[in-house]
């Protein structure tokens, strides 16, 4: 009967590993859709509002309304030199997260998850580890039923099997040596 029980509560544990193995690993394509989207949101507003401040700027100092960003930094330089210095910051700025979403949306589906964390570990910026950060505390747990999260689902089942059955052979290996 105990040997039963035993036998009951190592599967009973390789299960629970398992399961919450494969649920952990399918949450991956889902929280790089939401960094994703935050990094796009961030883009755009930014893009928005360097936008209006390029519209008053050519307004007021009457450049040509087909001035682009450089043209209106480079005219507003020797005028107003601060305001000429954070509007080419908040170029840089929009730039490399418009190319850090690019690099993530371009990637195959499977492989956006992988991108998110190559990108984050090779161009760490302060910016793109708060919006990381933000999508991570904000995330609400969900199943997306697309062909990356089952592949991810099943990566996590085979290691939570791997961990479960490692954990529950722990017992039996300590065991063993008593007989």
């Amino acid at each position: 009967m105990i040997r039963f029980l035993g036998h009951w509560l190592a599967e009973s544990v390789q299960l629970l590993c398992m399961l919450a193995g494969a649920l952990l690993f399918m949450q991956v394509p889902a929280l790089t859709h939401a960094y994703a989207v935050a990094l796009l949101q961030v883009a755009q507003d930014a893009r928005r509002d360097i936008d209006q401040r390029e519209a008053a700027a050519r307004q007021y100092y009457h450049l040509p309304p087909d001035a682009g960003d450089q043209a209106v930094i480079d005219a507003l330089r020797p005028v107003e030199p601060s305001n000429a210095q954070s509007l080419g910051q908040s170029v840089s700025h929009v730039t490399m997260i418009d190319a850090t979403y690019a690099r993530i949306a371009a990637a195959p589906s499977l492989l956006r998850p992988v991108m998110a964390v190559w990108d984050a570990a090779t161009r760490p910026h302060a910016d793109k580890l708060a919006l990381l950060n933000t999508s991570l505390a904000t995330y609400a747990p969900q199943i997306m039923l697309d062909p990356s999260a089952i592949a991810y689902g099943i990566a996590g089942l085979l290691l939570g099997g791997l961990i479960g059955h490692s954990v529950s052979a722990v017992p039996g290996a300590l065991v063993a040596p008593r007989r």
